[in-house]
């Protein structure tokens, strides 16, 4: 009793001995009603190697080669899903930055998981300053949901990380990464260059996209589907 906990371990432990989850429901319902429709969930896959796969590519320079963007019209309603996967034989950044501009239109809150996506925009900003504006427009419309769970969920489910591949399995049970032949971003980032380099068949290349795109549309998937319960839970 008498031992002093860092905030965050005060939580853990208040759920541990209390065997519930340790909810702010006014923090969450309040961070949840930021979430503004029609509501844009974003996720992005990249490739960073120390030989550039192209060229004016510094090394280890993070490259955007796909994103996954589910359209909801309300909470846990998806009415369309936009995708975008780079051919591997070329530097695609452009042609990805004009179509996410398209896809990601005009109004409505954009979610993200982490700062991860802010900072891949702002990378394609520095490249493309002539779409400073639009991409600009983009970023402010970023709601992190990872910061929202982060400040006011917590389960001992999660043990101790707020990575969604924790979370969703506990908010979400019938949702998970199991099974999948491509399950987390850096193997998606190294099969990505793999293919650049001419390591697959063609015919093992269509199969490997078709697992890419699968991998990047769960992760925008489960966010719908984590808006969703922790919408249910206030």
């Amino acid at each position: 009793e008498e031992f002093e906990l860092t905030e965050n371990q005060d939580i853990v432990w208040e759920a541990v001995v209390n065997g519930k989850p340790v909810i702010d429901s006014d923090g969450l319902k309040k961070a949840l009603g930021s979430i503004v429709h029609p509501c844009y969930y974003l996720d992005f896959e990249t490739v960073q190697t120390a030989i550039p796969l192209y060229k004016d590519i510094a090394p280890y320079g993070q490259i955007p080669t796909q994103y996954s963007l589910h359209i909801c019209s309300e909470t846990g309603k998806v009415v369309e899903h936009k995708e975008y996967l780079a051919d591997v034989d070329r530097d695609c950044r452009r042609e990805l930055a004009k179509r996410l501009i398209r896809d990601c239109g005009s109004k409505g809150s954009i979610v993200v998981y982490s700062s991860f996506e802010k900072t891949v925009i702002n990378g394609l900003i520095a490249v493309f300053p002539d779409l400073k504006k639009e991409l600009g427009m983009i970023v402010r419309r970023l709601v992190d949901l990872y910061k929202i769970i982060r400040e006011n969920y917590y389960d001992v489910g999660f043990r101790g990380s707020y990575s969604i591949k924790k979370v969703l399995p506990v908010l979400v049970p019938n949702m998970g990464y199991d099974n999948m032949e491509i399950d987390n971003g850096l193997d998606a980032s190294a099969v990505f260059a793999f293919m650049s380099r001419g390591r697959y068949s063609r015919e093992e290349v269509v199969r490997i996209r078709e697992h890419l795109k699968v991998y990047c549309g769960l992760d925008t998937m489960a966010m719908v589907r984590l808006v969703d319960e922790l919408r249910e839970k206030v």
